[in-house]
């Protein structure tokens, strides 16, 4: 059995999954080099295709991640979404998607909206095969539970919204998600998360991350009281309020906002979060007396809010599914489709794959002057523990948000400065510090209360309170609040990788390097030779580490 399943909405993308296993899967992000695409996943599907060495008529049946998706308004949001050049038109828009996603379905025309969506799709596709369709919050529902490894769990979705809803409680038991509560997109928590990081000058669905770093150089003391009569826990859920049609900044609450600094509103809205999520899970972990949380949702990529839940005494263990936002959604439908019994992801390197033929062509094409290294793991440990910065491109992509190891910038941990600088080089412009690739066997020695989150700190989703050795010997990885956001890595999980941080720990007696994600600021993570070769240029790095092949920037022709 092939299937393809398909993400058409923010963050668009495919999987294959054969014979009910996921083979690859890949954002149209890097294919397209459109960050956070709305676009529809041609480039992904064909490259699946590619991969695989297959064609459309192998494929036996077509997965959609959600039940009103593609819809003729959908499909003018997403493209105009796209377009957009003023961040305003972004909350006109989503209001428009809101009331068809929210008032529609209700009224049962989500019957006609299926017959319009399989008929354009099939258009889309030149297709006659089975096309499929699964709700939004059950494809999250379903990628956090059946890669758990968990039997029974207690299964949480929060987003901004998907096909109407903002939130559902699942429980997970027999390979089966049950459905035990749900709400509406008028009551988004992540929607009201959104509204305030556009406020403060930054992009809504896009830069909710910078919010969550800037939070700790803030106060929070001023605001909180504020932040609680607008957003909090009651009645199983969250008062039931819509965020976005609140949207006159020089109105009520919003107004009052201006009187604060940006870090001090940062620091209230996430702490404002933090405890009022946690209200919630305590709540259902306690009714279900089920201990064991897999989560997903756009939400959940807040890792300082991972990290509160993980900390609650009422949770034994705690996953956070690795791609938890809507780009996730492709494989979460196929697995909903498929439901296999809870296994544990190996890994996440689903996307391409280049040999260092292909490479050598790329470098030859771009007149680059490499050396070939048999060895070359030790040769990147070298050139760090030297203090040069190395960007890493080697084996397939990384399914996600987060480079792990193989789409990934390297560089020592003991540089407290290095978030400055390199920040600047990249041209970005972040508030959280580089996060660590730590080796397993020496987490006890850098973090703090990793028991019952290592299977999710593989992925990188998760925050921990740094041990006094940490701080002192790698400043460059932990925050001002004192925590850092690993990825705990083990032998079996990447080799290669693996190989590159114990030599560098030989040298240095430091178990952990610094992993950044190998792209340019405002740009997805590199995907291809060519992509990395540009980015290399761009960032004006100190190496490139290119399959087998080393490049020395000053190398590079001008």
């Amino acid at each position: 059995m092939k299937i393809i399943s398909i993400c058409d909405n923010h963050d668009s993308g495919a999987a294959l999954v054969v014979n009910n296993m996921i083979v690859s899967a890949i954002s149209e992000e890097r294919l397209n080099r459109i960050k956070l695409t709305r676009l529809f996943p041609y480039k992904s599907i064909l490259a699946l295709l590619k991969d695989e060495r297959m064609k459309k008529e192998d494929i036996n049946l077509f997965i959609i991640s959600s039940e009103i998706t593609p819809t003729i308004l959908l499909r003018l949001f997403n493209n105009t979404y796209s377009k957009l050049k003023k961040i305003s038109q972004f909350t006109y828009w989503l209001n428009l998607y809101i009331i068809y996603q929210s008032l529609v379905r209700p009224f049962h025309l989500s019957k006609i909206d299926l017959f319009l969506s399989r008929l354009l799709l099939k258009k889309k596709l030149k297709t006659s095969k089975r096309i499929i369709f699964f709700d939004h919050h059950e494809s999250h529902a379903y990628s956090a539970y059946s890669t758990s490894g968990l039997k029974k769990a207690l299964v949480i979705t929060m987003d901004a919204m998907g096909d109407g809803l903002s939130l559902t409680v699942n429980t997970g038991e027999n390979n089966c998600l049950g459905r035990i509560f749900s709400q509406s997109g008028f009551s988004s928590v992540g929607l009201y998360y959104s509204r305030i990081t556009e406020l403060l000058g930054f992009t809504p669905s896009k830069h909710e991350g910078k919010i969550t770093g800037l939070a700790a150089y803030g106060n929070s003391d001023y605001l909180i009281a504020k932040m609680k009569k607008n957003m909090y826990f009651c009645n199983k859920g969250f008062n039931f309020k819509n965020y976005f049609f609140k949207q006159n900044k020089d109105k009520g609450f919003y107004k009052e906002l201006k009187d604060f600094s940006r870090e001090d509103i940062a620091a209230a809205l996430q702490k404002n979060l933090e405890e009022e999520v946690c209200k919630f899970i305590d709540y259902w972990v306690k009714k279900t007396d089920t201990h064991d949380l897999a989560l997903a949702g756009g939400l959940f990529a807040n890792v300082k809010l991972n990290q509160k839940i993980h900390e609650l005494d009422c949770v034994n263990s705690i996953y956070i599914f690795p791609h938890m936002g809507d780009g996730g959604l492709s494989v979460g439908a196929a697995l909903a489709y498929t439901k296999p019994e809870p296994f544990k992801l190996e890994s996440v390197y689903f996307g391409p794959e280049y040999s260092n033929n292909e490479i050598k062509k790329e470098l030859d094409r771009n007149k680059l002057k490499y050396t070939h290294f048999k060895n070359i793991e030790l040769e990147i440990a070298k050139l760090i523990a030297e203090g040069f910065v190395v960007a890493r491109f080697n084996g397939r992509m990384e399914f996600g948000p987060r480079a792990l190891g193989n789409r990934s910038i390297l560089y020592q941990t003991n540089d407290k400065t290095v978030n400055d600088w390199l920040n600047k080089k990249l041209k970005r412009t972040e508030f959280m510090p580089f996060a660590p690739a730590t080796l397993k066997e020496y987490s006890d020695k850098c973090y703090k209360n990793i028991e019952g989150a290592e299977y999710t700190a593989k992925f990188m989703t998760i925050t921990f309170d740094c041990t006094d050795w940490m701080k002192k010997n790698c400043p460059g990885v932990v925050h001002v609040d004192g925590t850092a956001r690993p990825q705990i890595l083990s032998r079996d999980d990447n080799p290669s990788f693996y190989k590159i941080i114990d030599e560098y720990r030989k040298i240095t007696g430091i178990p952990s390097i610094i992993n950044t994600s190998f792209n340019i600021h405002e740009e997805p993570i590199v995907c291809s030779p060519r992509d990395a070769i540009r980015a290399f240029k761009i960032g004006h790095l100190d190496y490139l580490a290119i399959g087998n092949y080393l490049i020395e920037n000053e190398s590079i022709p001008i």
